[in-house]
């Protein structure tokens, strides 16, 4: 059994998730620094929304959520499905990857979990089970 170039390892404890958001928001802020010179450099006066909502930085929200995955991926998912004027098109359609584009959970992990839960004799409840999804199990 091995992992695929499309899986990530999901993080496990509460320190794990919260340097995921402490880099998530130190990437925004940085962000919305160098959006901010670069404007200011052209002449604009930018406005803090036009900081916030860009291109890079929901790239960036994006992949945070898809590798803290669970309930901040869920997230940006219903997000991208219906945020009505909250976001652009364009911002939305970033966070869609979320719904079709995420990473898996490595192999190595899942079978960790799974005898962690289920026992080391796991696999005998089951005639036949796959590691390869067949879907999303998402929204």
């Amino acid at each position: 059994m091995t992992d695929n170039a499309k899986s990530r390892a999901v993080p496990v404890g509460r320190l794990s998730r919260l340097a995921r958001l402490g880099t998530l928001a130190g990437g925004i802020a940085s962000g919305m620094v160098a959006e901010g010179a670069r404007r200011l450099a052209s002449g604009q006066r930018p406005q803090w929304q036009d900081l916030l909502l860009t291109p890079a930085n929901a790239t960036r929200f994006a992949h945070q959520l898809s590798q803290m995955r669970g309930a901040a991926m869920k997230m940006g998912q219903l997000l991208s499905m219906d945020a009505g004027d909250l976001l652009p098109p364009t911002l939305r359609d970033i966070l869609a990857t979320l719904r079709e584009d995420a990473h898996t959970m490595p192999l190595s992990q899942l079978a960790d979990v799974l005898e962690q839960e289920w026992g080391e004799d796991w696999q005998t409840r089951f005639k036949r089970f796959s590691f390869q999804p067949v879907a999303a199990a998402s929204i």
